[in-house]
């Protein structure tokens, strides 16, 4: 739980941009399976985040409707 408080979705997003980049430049096999791996666990740790404020927004629309 405190790892989700140390969460940053837009440095998340900023790094996966620079791995996105490092991917389409020419990487030994050793680092491009690492910069996937790295990549496909900051994309969980985002869609993770994006459920939670989803659940958020939903409980402060049901809130505001009653």
């Amino acid at each position: 739980m405190a790892e989700e408080k140390n969460f940053n979705v837009d440095e998340a997003l900023k790094r996966l941009s620079e791995i996105n980049q490092k991917l389409s430049e020419d990487q030994s096999l050793d680092e491009s399976i690492a910069l996937y791996h790295e990549g496909m666990k900051l994309v969980k740790e985002c869609d993770k985040y994006l459920k939670g404020v989803e659940q958020q927004l939903e409980i402060i629309g049901e809130t505001v409707e009653t």
